[in-house]
């Protein structure tokens, strides 16, 4: 459908405040695709050209104004601000629903009949670009100062990259997992609050607190120190950060070759330090389907838990009398251990048959350009990839409001991406071993090298060994 501009203008919506709810995007794994050969961007694209005629740009989103209201008032602004920025250019958005995103655009791309540009999950567009569907956008980035990768976080492209091409520009984020504490129950305990001093702590230091902050009636757990949960691909890609090592492996070309989650032992320390949390010091309740982790977090039945940023403003908001703060996960007890996390950045992309290259990368320069960026903070508080964005007056003041939103950019630098190559295969070999392990089914050491060679495997399938 084509969206109408006369809408909000750029004042009306900057009138808002930048610490509103931050709205969060769910994603879930969808099926991986065989690689193929990259495609690069096409000469004309990248050259330089001649001012645009009235064009009208198909873009492909699974964000869309159904969402909530502040989705509605960013996708309100959305076609105002583009004519704004660029008056050559009319947007035709177009929703595709998250769940048929993957198979759809594959879909589009075998009938030659893709968006221009559209937004992409991280756990696609790598294996897009593996089956030739996404330009490479290099040559497009180094003429465009603007979006020279020195201008994102650090860590933040990794995602969008394979070798020395870059296939996405990000567009959000960055997200990351982060433990969330509760400041009342850490001083009622006497465990310190200080985010500086809390961040030179290792596993055993983060288990100490844990058993200060649990409470117990009898044998039951009635206050969890920290709530443990099932493992999964995410928490591998954690534990490995911690360890200061990737999810995946890399040959001296810097290109994917298999599973590094692994190396340095690190998910089987990190599966026998969960077990050690649950069994032996009893920080937490027990696993089961019906814990509402998050619940009891908001509840005060929960020290700590993990979430993510998505969840500063609802906190914030709905919660005003909850003190909190968020840290990132504590260094694993090997050489070069660190604090570490998982991240992950959406971003816009090209598909190789777009229609009108040139007009879709006017839409992804606009869209992942500082002014957009901070139109989007003052509607929604979302954040952004950006360096410049982490210096405008609008993100400090923000910052003074809720301070916690420095620890997004630290876990852009200190993460390791979260998994993003064949993440629906890897995935769906991960989900009934870790369960198996958590459960104790399974010995680790036994778990964790079934996993090892499965994982590999998907990976030689895929074309990475």
């Amino acid at each position: 459908m084509k969206v109408s501009k006369e809408r909000v203008s750029r004042r009306d919506f900057l009138r808002l405040s930048a610490v509103t709810a931050l709205s969060g995007i769910g994603a879930t794994a969808l099926a991986a695709c065989a690689p193929a050969p990259a495609q690069q961007a096409s000469g004309d694209m990248a050259g330089d050209e001649p001012a645009m005629a009235q064009q009208t740009i198909t873009y492909w989103d699974w964000w869309g104004p159904a969402a909530n209201e502040t989705s509605k008032a960013l996708f309100d602004r959305l076609p105002v601000a583009l004519g704004e920025s660029n008056p050559e250019l009319e947007l035709n958005y177009q929703n595709v629903p998250f769940g048929e995103y993957f198979v759809k655009f594959l879909a589009a791309h075998a009938a030659d009949d893709t968006p221009d540009v559209m937004h992409s999950s991280v756990y696609w567009a790598r294996d897009f670009y593996d089956k030739g569907a996404l330009l490479d956008l290099t040559p497009s980035i180094e003429i465009t100062p603007d979006l020279a990768p020195d201008n994102f976080l650090d860590g933040a492209l990794l995602q969008a990259t394979k070798g020395p091409a870059q296939y996405g520009v990000l567009g959000e984020g960055p997200d990351s997992n982060q433990i969330f504490f509760n400041t009342d129950l850490f001083e009622e305990a006497g465990v310190t609050t200080d985010p500086d001093e809390i961040a030179t702590w290792g596993w055993a230091d983060f288990t100490d607190a844990a058993k200060e902050l649990t409470k117990r009636d009898g044998d039951e757990v009635v206050q969890s120190g920290f709530l443990v949960g099932t493992p999964t691909a995410q928490t591998l890609s954690i534990w490995a950060s911690c360890h200061n090592v990737g999810f995946y492996s890399k040959n001296d070309a810097g290109i994917e070759n298999g599973i590094g989650f692994n190396e340095k032992n690190a998910a089987v320390n990190g599966l026998n330090w969960f077990l050690d949390l649950l069994h032996v010091h009893q920080v937490s309740q027990p696993i089961a389907p019906e814990r509402q982790d998050w619940a009891q977090f908001q509840q005060g039945k929960a020290a700590m838990a993990q979430s993510g940023p998505w969840q500063y403003g609802p906190l914030s908001n709905d919660l005003p009398e909850l003190n909190w703060f968020t840290m990132l996960w504590p260094a694993a007890p090997v050489e070069g251990g660190k604090q570490g996390t998982a991240h992950w950045n959406n971003m816009l992309v090209v598909p190789t048959k777009s229609p009108n290259k040139d007009a879709g990368w006017a839409f992804l320069e606009f869209w992942c350009g500082l002014g957009w960026m901070l139109e989007r903070f003052a509607i929604g508080s979302w954040l952004a990839p950006r360096k410049d964005f982490y210096e405008t007056p609008e993100y400090q003041a923000a910052l003074q409001e809720l301070p916690v939103l420095r620890m997004v950019p630290l876990a852009s630098a200190s993460g390791t991406p979260l998994v993003y190559i064949q993440q629906s295969a890897l995935n769906a070999a991960m989900r009934p071993v870790l369960e198996a392990a958590i459960l104790q089914e399974m010995e680790v050491e036994a778990a964790i090298e079934q996993l090892v060679v499965e994982c590999n495997e998907i990976m030689a399938d895929a074309g990475y060994s």
